[in-house]
């Protein structure tokens, strides 16, 4: 029992053991190369620095190219390199030794990729060169400087030094890959293999490369154009593709590990290995053989061959240490590193081997022959086929380079392809470079094909190698004395070389490649290229922990290295492929040497010569590309549609605005609203004419027909006469009756009429309908007829031709406008004024009657009015009821050049209507009733008209006799205002001009304007405070302009100092960011490359970006209303001028459009730059950016297919959107498309953050500027919805004159503001998220918050609308945004206030005056201690409202703290014959009663528009001892722009400065 359990446990330790063993974990030789040496744990790693065993001979020492004084390299390579394709090897080396020793370059080295910034180093292509046939000047042949350590290459003592991309180890990188995510992507994590397409070995294949790993992907010369990557299998070496040749030792060495793998998994019979230790243990097992067959078969086979057939005996160098080997085993101060002098001249010596090609083999029927294979003809001698196929023997290296897959997975195939490469030698050893890779060599898409050995030179200098002779002597070599002691066999060539190279004695200056490779001799390199390909190969052997020889690393049994030793490449071939089978007997150590098989099957050495064959492939030449190619069309549209974006935008909103008025005028046009029509009246549009667009003007019009009178009146639908037809002194005797005549129309639904009287202009009358039509020309029919006129109705005729037969208003103007110029020019003998053809028109402008309408409208009257009526009776001298030329002439010319008694006397006759020579009192109140009326100072009923006659009466002594006679009437009219009443005269309204009549000298010379009668007042009202000291002095004048220019400039500075130093502190920043990324770019970011691609356009597009990005978040801080609010009511007012927020905002605006004209601009160019680059170059630039390596770069690409490219493009769209409909124009004319357009901001930030987020190339930088105003912003926002979630319910609505509608409404808890201040509302009604700005008018004692609304726009027309409730229980409530700062709030920070208002401006008032009003008591406190209030207003009708605050502030004002002034501009020019009339009796009305027969107020009333400049300078005077003087006005712009120049004018002179600040509606 005992011995049965014995046995039991000694078979379970033998089984176990061995696995136990196999499972131990070794340590895997590194990827990446990192602590393969303990010691020094960087050496061997991947990119680190290549070696040097002589010193650096860069021109200047630290990284110009060296021998900028040799020859050419082409002329180099075509002397030293150029002979006869085709000739084999002398020692039977074969195409396999080559093509295995370039993948073995793949393993140890890549040291060519090109620097980035990409540096061009290219060769000039001599005229008559194979490249040049066409002699072409300044021809370059491409070539990019190797990448390098940007650490270097600063100093002499620092020089450039070139990295190696992979590690110089034996480690398998071209199996494996050079990184382990790399050799992830080539796993199939399970048994250990590599992810292959068979379990069949030698049918396997790697997966497509659908994850599209960056191999290397230039396009085919043959064909010239790209390919995706995704056409390539998955191989750990990125260059596997390069030609067949290549990829058939790739496909060998994946199917081996493979092949290990299943030995492995097969020897593990208990399965204990999973797959991550069967792909290790495959893994050091393939690395390891690969090291044994790279140092122990190819290495001697590559160093020496003699004519014996014998190898480079290795054995001397045995790993351990030997006679000849320095080295004793693992040591780890060795430096494995690739040297220089190896990379870029010794390891090239294979070039000189490289075959034209391979002679295929395949086994037919037992005997092995050259296979064939279809080619296009077009490829071939036989082009004439075009793109039939021809058979061709074998593979021609030219034409095979990135098509390997159409040789190796189609025909031949990968068994005869490696047979072809045992069985064919390689090119001979001499000093030849065949043609394929001499001068055909692939090249990147721009130059298709180049010149190996001209490469190999040009890379030699630009590493900045040593001469030949140096090298040999830092290889422990004798220097050459003469030329032929390089190489005995090629005298000539060296007889060149010496010309070339200066003639010297030496080659002290030659290149180190041709001259190592003149060396060469038939056993192979000479012993300069010998020396360091063996020191390169021994310090790799020595420097490698992971050595397969190096037993202290503990990776292999002694079982196992023999296993590997013993196994050579030629049974990895037969093993893994069919190439090399039982039937092909060679000896299987010699695999790299070409000896014929013997074997039935007679397999021969071939040398590689393809022209013995009639058909044979033909080298496709050399083949340019333009990368801006295609890109024409897209870039000449993008700059159009860019270009064209801002007229067609432009004009996009001029016809919005156009569509807005025609609308309007359609409107207009349309049928009339449904009215009841009475016995003698009737409603109507009347047409006028035509607007220069051909649309009709027209109004709609109320007729009335006055029986008592006989007129005709039409009138305004809200009763405004417009015109007048007197019937009354037109009526003929019964034999003669006067005549009407009347048309209608019989098309477009038979709804006009003209009606035509004698003398006036024809009436055209469009109906709704037919029946309204016919109805009124029954009453037209009746009322003539009544008063005994004859109605005649012409036949019925076409709208059109009615049209063109009728005197409309608009045809007559033009009559008129000679008449009156007519009348100017002979009253004034101004020939200016006489019309230029008035000898044609002289007859018609006599003939020309006016009637009373024309009359009125002369005169800018009502037709209807009293003064008209009398003034017309009065020159109407003939009583035909109209007024001719010579009686428009004579008594106009009274008033032209008569005296002022005479025109007294005119003014005195037209009311005395009964011609007795009294003014009777009833007389003379209807002449003060007609001023008021006809200039709407006033309601009639209101004035104090029969106090003021009573006065006047009394005044002249006449109250008991109740009339005045005419020098009564002078004597009053005269007093105090002789120099007034002798410059009167009466303006005509000429083609929309005010013409005057009277002498312009005299009315210039001896007018007093406004501010002079104001200046008065304001003296008086000043002398009643005790708080202002009085004096006056005389002011100080500039003598000079110079002086005056000065002053100006120094007042307009000191007066706007806190806006010019931050306008100039932001603007200063702003292009401080923009200089600091110009030059960073420009010479900081240097290494990066993009400058000098596209030039210091990148400098100034990256300068104009951030100043963008600056300026663009900025605006977000201007647009915190409620923020600057707050700090408005702090301390930093006094610093920062928060009110001119809305200024910055438009001055940040321009700095940000022309930055990013700038950017659009100057990316243009840049994108032109880059699209005129190569794919592998752009690479360099935008790492960040991934592109596929067969998808060009061109124009449109960059604009139309990357994120940066069209937001960019987008963003300029949006923005020119915004900009065009954020102008004036647009505010005006489409402001709900401003309001909507400008919400794009929010458009214009996302764009903004995709447009950087791309990382094209920076890190994105957006969010820096952008972070902390977006946050401001939005809690600001945030602070506006937090309002605007509350309904405030409407207490009250009034409907006032003029369209304002007032509102008062409730006020939140937490509404605290200041007067002046402002808020925007919302209707939900209307539009729940529409908000406007409107000035509050309400006070901040009060209880309710009001606003007073004019309708000038469709929303507030609507407001109104909606507002104009009859018997309805509430109104709609209200959203309420603010309140908001602005300037009119500081008021009571200045000495002296004037309070300028306008029209609708006069609200921010308003509430100032209520609180000037509530504060009376205590207005002591304040710093601001005289107010002026300026009303400058149409008619005070309009803003009775406004009257009434006015009251309360003169009610409450003991101490004449405010002094109010109100300017009618309703009135004539002051200096016009009625103006001047009621002037004068306001004046004695208000001295006799104190208070304003207009308004009932103490504040004077005057008539026209205030004259600003006179009235500040009276201001200065008075108050001289103020340092600053506060002017605030707001009203239209016009208004606003007057009391700015004004402002301007008086702040050239000393005194107190006036510090405007204003605001438009």
């Amino acid at each position: 029992m005992s011995r049965t359990v014995y046995r039991l446990v000694f078979l379970i330790i033998t089984v176990l053991i061995p696995c136990v063993l196999l499972n131990e974990e070794k340590e895997r030789h590194p990827n990446d190369g990192w602590y393969n040496n303990l010691l020094h744990p960087d050496w061997g790693a991947i990119d680190t620095h290549l070696l040097r065993r002589s010193s650096n001979s860069y021109s200047d020492g630290v990284y110009q190219p060296a021998g900028p004084e040799r020859p050419n390299p082409f002329t180099v390579s075509t002397t030293a390199f150029n002979g006869t394709d085709g000739l084999g090897s002398v020692r039977n080396r074969n195409a396999l030794l080559v093509f295995f020793g370039q993948q073995l370059v793949e393993e140890i080295m890549d040291a060519q990729s090109p620097s980035c910034p990409v540096e061009f180093l290219n060769i000039p292509v001599p005229k008559g060169h194979k490249y040049n046939p066409q002699g072409i000047d300044g021809l370059e042949m491409p070539f990019r400087r190797a990448r390098f350590d940007q650490r270097t290459g600063y100093s002499s003592n620092n020089p450039r030094k070139q990295l190696n991309e992979i590690t110089p180890y034996l480690d398998g990188s071209v199996i494996y890959g050079a990184g382990k995510s790399l050799e992830d992507a080539l796993r199939e994590f399970k048994d250990g293999r590599l992810l292959t397409t068979s379990k069949e070995i030698k049918s396997s294949w790697p997966v497509y490369n659908n994850i599209r790993l960056p191999f290397a992907n230039p396009p085919s010369p043959r064909d010239h154009f790209l390919r995706p990557v995704t056409r390539f299998r998955r191989f750990g070496n990125p260059r596997t593709y390069e030609n067949p040749f290549l990829n058939a030792l790739a496909v060998v060495w994946f199917r081996y590990h493979n092949y290990v793998a299943q030995e492995i998994q097969r020897q593990d019979s208990l399965n204990l290995l999973n797959d991550e230790q069967i792909f290790n243990a495959a893994r050091k097992r393939v690395i390891a053989q690969y090291q044994k067959i790279v140092m122990y078969e190819w290495l001697p086979a590559w160093l020496s061959v003699n004519d014996q057939q014998q190898t480079f005996d290795i054995s001397e160098f045995p790993y351990e240490g030997g006679k000849n080997n320095t080295y004793a085993g693992y040591d780890p101060n060795v430096h494995p590193a690739i040297s220089a002098e190896f990379q870029a001249a010794a390891f090239r010596y294979g070039h000189t081997l490289v075959p034209s090609g391979v002679l295929t083999k395949k086994i037919a029927q037992n005997s092995c022959i050259n296979s064939v294979r279809a080619v296009q003809a077009k490829f071939t001698t036989a082009k004439d086929k075009g793109d039939s196929n021809v058979t061709v023997e074998g593979i021609r290296l030219c034409n095979s380079y990135w098509v390997s897959q159409e040789t190796l997975e189609g025909e031949p195939g990968i068994d005869e392809i490696l047979r072809g490469m045992v069985f064919t030698r390689s090119g001979k050893e001499d000093n030849i470079i065949v043609s394929d890779i001499r001068e055909l060599v692939f090249g990147p898409l721009e130059w298709s094909r180049r010149d190996i050995g001209a490469i190999n030179i040009q890379r030699g200098r630009e590493l900045g190698l040593k001469s030949y002779n140096d090298v040999r002597a830092a290889y422990g070599l004798p220097r050459q004395k003469t030329w032929n002691d390089i190489n005995s066999l090629y005298p000539d060539i060296l007889a060149k070389l010496q010309v070339m190279y200066g003639s010297t004695d030496a080659p002290d200056d030659l290149d180190l490649f041709p001259g190592g490779l003149l060396e060469t001799v038939p056993d192979g390199p000479g012993e300069l290229f010998k020396a360091i390909t063996l020191d390169q190969f021994l310090r790799i052997r020595h420097g490698d922990r992971f050595w397969f020889e190096n037993k202290a690393n503990g990776l292999f049994t002694e079982k196992e290295l023999e296993e590997i030793k013993d196994t050579t490449f030629f049974d990895i071939l037969r093993n893994v492929t069919n190439a090399l089978d039982e039937k092909i007997n060679i000896s299987r150590t010699q695999v790299f040497l070409c000896v014929s098989s013997t074997d039935p099957t007679n397999c021969q050495c071939s040398n590689p010569v393809f022209d013995e064959n009639p058909i044979r492939e033909d080298c496709v030449p050399l083949k340019r590309y333009d990368y801006f190619k295609g890109s024409e069309v897209s870039l000449l549209v993008t700059v159009v549609v860019v270009l064209l974006s801002l007229p067609a935008t432009i004009g996009l909103m001029m016809c919005m605005a156009r569509s807005r008025k025609n609308s309007l005028a359609a409107s207009a046009e349309g049928p009339l609203p449904k009215r009841e029509t009475g016995p003698n009246h009737f409603y109507a549009t009347e047409w006028v004419g035509r607007s220069a667009h051909g649309l009709l003007n027209s109004r709609e019009v109320k007729i009335n027909l006055d029986d008592a009178r006989m007129k005709i009146l039409v009138t305004r639908v809200k009763g405004q006469v417009v015109r007048m037809i007197d019937l009354r002194r037109r009526v003929q005797p019964e034999e003669q009756r006067s005549r009407a005549s009347t048309t209608r129309s019989n098309d477009k639904g038979y709804k006009l009429m003209i009606l035509a009287v004698p003398g006036e202009i024809d009436l055209a009358l469009h109906f709704p309908t037919q029946n309204d039509r016919d109805s009124a020309f029954s009453q037209l029919q009746a009322f003539f007829n009544k008063h005994n006129w004859e109605f005649h109705e012409g036949p019925p005729m076409a709208e059109n031709i009615i049209w063109r037969e009728a005197m409309t208003v608009d045809q007559r103007k033009h009559v008129l406008a000679r008449f009156f110029k007519s009348v100017l020019a002979e009253l004034s003998n101004d020939a200016n004024n006489a019309d230029s053809d008035q000898d044609r028109y002289t007859e018609e402008v006599l003939a020309t009657k006016l009637t009373r309408t024309e009359f009125a409208d002369a005169l800018g009257l009502q037709p209807q009015s009293l003064f008209v009526r009398n003034m017309f009776l009065l020159v109407d001298s003939s009583g035909d009821g109209f007024v001719s030329f010579d009686e428009f002439k004579t008594y106009f010319g009274i008033l032209y050049s008569g005296k002022p008694e005479q025109k007294a006397e005119m003014f005195f006759t037209m009311f005395d209507t009964s011609r007795t020579g009294k003014l009777t009192r009833e007389n003379y109140k209807k002449m003060i009733m007609s001023l008021i009326e006809l200039n709407e100072a006033g309601n009639s009923k209101t004035v104090k008209v029969d106090d003021l006659v009573d006065a006047v009466l009394k005044q002249a002594g006449k109250e008991e006799l109740g009339y005045l006679t005419m020098e009564d009437f002078k004597n009053i009219i005269f007093s105090n205002a002789d120099e007034i009443w002798k410059s009167a005269v009466l303006n005509l309204e000429v083609a929309g001009e005010t013409q005057p009549l009277g002498k312009r000298k005299t009315v210039r010379d001896r007018a007093h304007n406004f501010v002079s009668q104001y200046k008065r007042a304001t003296s008086m009202v000043i002398s009643n405070r005790t708080s202002v000291r009085l004096g006056s002095k005389i002011e100080s004048v500039p003598k000079t302009k110079f002086d005056k220019f000065v002053q100006t400039w120094t007042r307009y500075v000191n007066n706007r100092r806190r806006q010019i130093f931050w306008l100039a502190l932001y603007t200063l920043v702003t292009l401080g960011i923009f200089v600091e990324r110009a030059y960073y770019y420009s010479f900081e970011r240097e290494h990066a490359g993009l400058r000098r691609m596209a030039g210091y356009g990148v400098s100034i597009t990256r300068g104009a970006a951030s100043a963008q990005m600056f300026t663009y978040s900025s605006l977000l801080v201007t647009m915190s209303r409620n923020t600057l609010t707050l700090f408005r009511e702090t301390f930093l007012h006094q610093f920062i001028p928060f009110d001119n927020a809305h200024d910055m905002h438009i001055y940040v605006a321009a700095m940000a459009m022309l930055f990013t004209i700038m950017h659009v601009v100057g990316h243009l160019i840049n994108f032109y730059h880059i699209s005129t680059q190569s794919s592998m170059d752009l690479n360099c630039y935008f790492r960040e950016f991934f592109r596929p390596t067969h998808v060009l770069a061109n124009f449109h690409y960059w604009t139309f297919q990357t994120i940066t490219g069209i937001t960019g493009v987008l963003l300029v769209l949006v923005l020119v959107v915004l900009y065009v409909f954020a102008s004036p124009y647009a505010r005006q004319n489409v402001f709900k498309y401003f309001k909507t357009t400008h919400r794009l901001y929010i458009v214009v930030y996302i764009l903004m953050f995709l447009h950087g987020a791309a990382r094209l190339v920076q890190p994105p930088l957006w969010s820096y500027f952008f972070l902390g105003p977006m946050v401001l912003f939005v809690l600001d926002k945030l602070v506006s919805v937090s309002r605007n979630k509350v309904l405030l319910p409407v207490h009250k609505a009034t409907m006032l004159p003029s369209g304002v509608t007032s509102l008062v409404f409730k006020r939140p808890l937490t509404f605290n503001y200041q007067s002046g201040q402002w808020v925007r509302i919302a209707c939900p009604k209307l539009g729940k998220g529409e908000y406007h700005p409107f000035t509050l008018t309400s006070a901040p004692h009060e209880e309710h918050l009001s606003l007073h609304i004019r309708a000038v726009g469709p929303w507030t027309s609507n407001l109104r609308k909606l507002f104009d409730y009859t018997g309805k229980s509430s109104y709609p409530k209200i959203y309420l945004d603010g309140p908001f700062g602005e300037s009119h709030q500081d008021w009571f920070r200045y000495p002296v206030s004037v309070l300028v208002g306008g029209g609708i401006g006069v609200t921010p008032f308003a509430s100032i005056l209520k609180d000037i009003a509530n504060r009376t008591n205590d207005i002591s406190r304040l710093p601001c201690q005289k107010v002026y209030f300026v009303w400058v207003t149409r008619t005070q009708q309009s803003f009775e409202w406004m009257t009434e605050i006015i009251r309360q502030v003169e009610v409450a004002d003991s101490a004449n703290y405010v002094d109010v002034q109100i300017c009618i501009t309703q009135m004539k020019e002051q200096f016009d014959l009625r103006t001047t009339l009621l002037y004068i009796c306001e004046r004695h009305f208000q001295k006799i009663a104190g208070v304003s027969m207009f308004t009932g107020l103490r504040a004077t009333t005057h008539f026209g528009r205030p004259k600003f400049p006179g009235f500040f300078r009276s201001l200065k005077t008075v108050h001289q001892d103020v340092g600053q003087i506060g002017v605030f006005s707001c009203g239209p712009p016009a208004m606003t722009s007057n009391v700015q120049q004004a402002c301007t004018e008086q702040n050239a002179f000393t005194g107190p400065s006036l510090i405007h600040h204003f605001e438009n509606f």
